[in-house]
């Protein structure tokens, strides 16, 4: 506190970014790190324009006209799409920040209590119609990629893409047509090289998220047939004589591929399709909870809430149902 009160002396003469830094400083103690990394990339990325302006010249239409510039950037990097939620968050860190000031006694008031949040707008659709999920799986099988393997068992069982790439054959029961889903390729610090990272495979973090799944048919023979022509590799999916795919890798390749076929693909989007096709298809929201791995039945809904084709199935079940009722009494 001893550095808040040294500031505090020179109320008048500190600059935005003179605040941010010890305000950093201190609040490496208060959140996690990951967090704390995020918010000195979003400060290093967007903030410059706001440094060299004193605490006590911060007034709103000077904040709205920033965020306004910050949109605007984010158009020009996105065009059409923007990222909306980027400038929500240069909203909320300059929300924090300045609310410290106030407490630090180097503002009376926080200029941002006149600066309304950013409106983020509904969140699009984020799964793949069925046909399009058909064309992105023949286009990945006509690549001869071995990646191809891992968006068919994404696409077919709804595994998260660290999953699939951490599958070893002994995962796998071609017999009794299970696949057991326990471990994830991970990118983790190399203790042999400070400074760099490798990848390994761990074990899922929650209990919830082991579990076994069953195959179909038809995967059960695309395995055997890969099985075959790959003997000697613990991983089904792997590179370069039986080296792991790199998570971040196998995602540009993916979206790399949706571009070629016109369709707008990630690891994410390919999960949540399988959520919706089954729960479409008339699966209840708890069995799909334990396809994907989830814990809690409402992180699962979060993939229901944009499908207005479920809730018309259910109501049209429900309407065959009385009728069915109804024919029973004519």
């Amino acid at each position: 506190m001893a550095r808040g009160a040294q500031l505090a002396d020179t109320a008048d003469q500190i600059s935005v970014g003179e605040w941010f830094s010890a305000w950093f400083a201190t609040r490496r103690y208060k959140v996690a790190p990951s967090t704390l990394g995020s918010n000195l990339s979003l400060y290093r990325l967007y903030f410059v324009e706001l440094e060299d302006i004193l605490l006590s010249q911060l007034s709103p239409g000077l904040i709205k006209d920033w965020l306004a510039m910050v949109e605007h950037r984010c158009d020009e990097q996105q065009p059409g799409r923007g990222q909306p939620h980027t400038v929500r968050h240069c909203h909320a860190l300059l929300s924090a920040a300045l609310r410290d000031a106030v407490d630090h006694e180097l503002l009376d008031q926080s200029p941002m209590a006149r600066v309304p949040k950013p409106r983020v707008p509904p969140a699009r659709p984020k799964y793949m119609a069925l046909d399009d999920v058909r064309r992105l799986l023949r286009a990945v099988e006509e690549s001869g990629d071995p990646r191809a393997l891992a968006v068919e068992l994404m696409a077919r069982l709804g595994l998260r893409r660290n999953e699939a790439l951490g599958l070893v054959w002994d995962d796998v029961d071609l017999d009794r047509r299970i696949v057991h889903i326990r471990s994830q390729i991970s990118r983790v610090p190399d203790p042999a090289t400070p400074g760099s990272t490798t990848l390994q495979r761990r074990e899922l973090k929650t209990m919830t998220s082991r579990r076994e799944l069953r195959l179909t048919d038809e995967l059960a023979t695309r395995l055997r047939r890969h099985a075959a022509s790959l003997p000697d590799r613990p991983l089904l999916i792997s590179i370069r004589g039986g080296r792991p795919v790199d998570p971040d890798a196998f995602t540009r390749w993916l979206v790399r591929i949706g571009r070629s076929i016109g369709v707008d693909v990630s690891p994410h989007r390919l999960r949540h399709s399988a959520a919706t096709l089954m729960l479409n298809r008339g699966a209840s929201i708890e069995a799909v909870a334990k396809v994907l791995g989830h814990g809690d039945v409402r992180v699962t809904a979060v993939y229901a809430k944009v499908l207005d084709e479920t809730s018309a199935a259910a109501v049209e079940m429900l309407g065959n149902a009385f009728d069915e009722a109804d024919t029973k009494f004519e």
